[in-house]
């Protein structure tokens, strides 16, 4: 991959963590949340139960019936008001009430007592205050304090207000009746700002532990499997690819289970795969080189021609900077360009004399030949573009098609150079291997004519690092030595 990017499969572990971590800290918040609001309402529940009970104690409830008729306050009635009124600072409360509601609706009060917190809003209602007041909450459970003796916790949150808890309980009088209910409330405000920074504080942690989760656990996963599984994949795609040698890679996952042990089978293969493919390489190369001696044998003055040329034309796909497969492939099609004199006459090939025009034409033919007995190799398709393009000149006086310039393939620019070189610096009937200065002439003519000007400067490179000249047919003693 030229670009860094996340792999899939370590998208799609990330989602997994991330969705298992959502689950998670949802399971831990609501588990956290439910925990802390049971544990207020419980500690609430039982601090306000506490405090109306005790109130209750500061009460003369047989006196309820005389204050109701009279509506007057005496000292005794004084005292408790002075009491409740200290429960009411003391414990920081909104109010405390006692009324009494009338059946069947209980929306009917009056009341007998109702001192309030300083920092209440509304103001106390004095003894004998009445009033019709209609609240689904409050009416339903005074109805069941006055019917069943029920003792009630009411939590109410965002009225006008504000949020608080009231506890109800029954009053009793010497006879046992209840004759009025006292409720207590208490602000809850402080529990809501508390829990709303609880909730910020769940959230955060959750947050941070889960940033933490992902981190940790895409960490080893990647460490753990992602990154053996990757090498695997990209070491069989670049095998697959190229069929190069099997990549250490492999061996340095060092995993004790399956993924170790795929590694290692993986890289058995390709170490078989690759001698294989080197064996057949080999074997295509020998059978090749043997087919190129048979054409040389054919034509008396080309002795060695076809390997030479095969070498010559790899040499110069090097210098290019072509891909070594490439530069293979431009090996074979140059051992086997002359493979279409197999059709022409051996009194032809081998005529001391000028060939006449008709005899040239047939001579001629030979690219044409090659190209339709190597097409038969469907396994490397440009391998005949060597025998049929070999005779192309860059200025396009070349044949069989009398193409130019980058219209001929270039392992049929590079093989005419390298087959034009081997020609001139091999021995023939009539003369000796040129002169190197010579050859290096008629290359540098040739250039934009008869040769592709990149492949024929690169040529020329060649010829200028062979100092001793080595790059010709060599005489049969010095082949000896």
């Amino acid at each position: 991959m030229n670009k860094k990017s996340f792999p899939k499969i370590t998208k799609r572990i990330i989602l997994y963590i991330v969705l298992a971590d959502i689950i998670l800290c949802s399971i831990v918040f609501a588990t956290s949340y439910l925990s802390f609001n049971r544990q207020f309402r419980e500690q609430y529940d039982e601090s306000i139960m506490e405090i109306c009970a005790a109130a209750r104690e500061c009460l003369n409830p047989d006196d309820f019936p005389l204050y109701r008729e009279t509506k007057e306050t005496d000292a005794a009635y004084d005292i408790v008001n002075k009491n409740l009124q200290n429960f009411v600072d003391r414990f920081d409360l909104n109010m405390i009430y006692v009324s009494a509601v009338d059946a069947p609706d209980y929306t009917h009060i009056f009341y007998f007592y109702d001192p309030t917190g300083k920092n209440f809003k509304y103001k106390p209602y004095p003894l004998g205050h009445e009033e019709n007041y209609i609240q689904k909450d409050y009416n339903a459970s005074t109805k069941r304090v006055f019917e069943e003796g029920a003792t009630i916790v009411r939590h109410t949150f965002k009225t006008r207000s504000g949020s608080h808890i009231t506890a109800q309980l029954p009053v009793y009088d010497s006879d046992g009746k209840i004759v009025a209910v006292i409720g207590a409330q208490k602000s809850i405000q402080q529990f809501v700002n508390a829990r709303r920074a609880f909730v910020r504080f769940v959230i955060i942690t959750a947050l941070i532990f889960a940033a933490g989760f992902v981190l940790l656990f895409t960490s080893y996963f990647n460490f753990r499997f992602i990154k053996p599984i990757l090498i695997i994949t990209n070491e069989t795609n670049r095998f697959a690819s190229f069929n190069g040698e099997p990549s250490d890679k492999l061996l340095s996952i060092k995993n004790t289970d399956e993924l170790g042990t795929l590694a290692h089978s993986v890289y058995q293969m390709e170490e078989k795969i690759s001698d294989n493919i080197e064996a057949l390489n080999r074997m295509t190369i020998e059978t090749a080189e043997a087919l190129a001696s048979a054409i040389d044998a054919k034509d008396t003055y080309t002795h060695g021609h076809s390997t030479r040329v095969a070498d010559y034309a790899r040499k110069i796909a090097r210098n290019a900077g072509m891909p070594e497969e490439e530069c293979r492939i431009i090996f074979l099609s140059a051992l086997l360009h002359d493979v279409g004199k197999i059709g022409i006459p051996n009194n032809i090939i081998n005529k001391h004399g000028k060939l006449t025009d008709k005899e040239y034409e047939v001579i001629k033919t030979h690219p044409v030949i090659g190209k339709q007995i190597l097409t038969n190799i469907t396994q490397t398709p440009h391998i005949s573009d060597g025998a049929y393009y070999h005779h192309e000149r860059y200025d396009g006086e070349g044949y069989p098609k009398g193409l130019s310039a980058k219209t001929i393939p270039a392992i049929g620019r590079i093989i005419a150079i390298a087959d034009a070189y081997d020609a001139m610096t091999s021995k023939r009937s009539y003369r000796d291997p040129l002169p190197q200065d010579v050859v290096r002439t008629e290359i540098e003519k040739g250039i934009g004519s008869q040769f592709d000007p990149e492949y024929g400067k690169i040529m020329l490179q060649l010829i200028d690092e062979d100092k001793d000249y080595k790059m010709r047919e060599m005489p049969e003693e010095e082949e000896l030595i």
